[in-house]
């Protein structure tokens, strides 16, 4: 129940991402909030800390290596809208994020090698992966 805000906003931000193909930071932010505000709730404050401070390395990591990519290729690879989503998501549950993160990649890939698409948006691959991942893993 305390999780309901988080997944309002995490779909909401994969609608806009498969419609305008961007996320908003007000909505990156709100979900962020709303992740660390349910883990707080549900499992404690050192354990919100802790999912926060993996997300942190896990989004500067991205930034980084997004920031080198375009130095080098001179071309956007992922855009910072997946690296905000998957901060919220890292702070919801950071290896469920990760793992989400790195099968909606390949996913991604797949669909544009059927598509013969250059780029497709990838929160609406990234979101149902994300939350596949959590109902499996919740029921284990």
């Amino acid at each position: 129940m305390v999780y309901i805000p988080f997944w309002i906003c995490i779909f909401a931000g994969a609608a806009i991402d498969a419609r305008e193909r961007r996320f908003p930071n007000e909505l990156a932010g709100a979900c962020a909030v709303a992740a660390f505000a349910g883990v707080w709730l549900d499992k404690g404050v050192n354990t919100a800390l802790d999912h926060a401070g993996l997300a942190v390395i896990v989004y500067l990591a991205l930034v980084l290596t997004e920031s080198l990519w375009r130095r080098v290729r001179h071309a956007s690879g992922i855009g910072m809208g997946d690296v905000k989503a998957l901060f919220a998501l890292c702070t919801f549950d950071p290896l469920g994020g990760v793992v989400a993160f790195a099968v909606a990649l390949l996913t991604l890939a797949t669909a544009c090698l059927i598509a013969k698409s250059r780029s497709l948006p990838l929160l609406p691959f990234l979101v149902p992966i994300f939350a596949i991942i959590e109902v499996v893993g919740s029921t284990l």
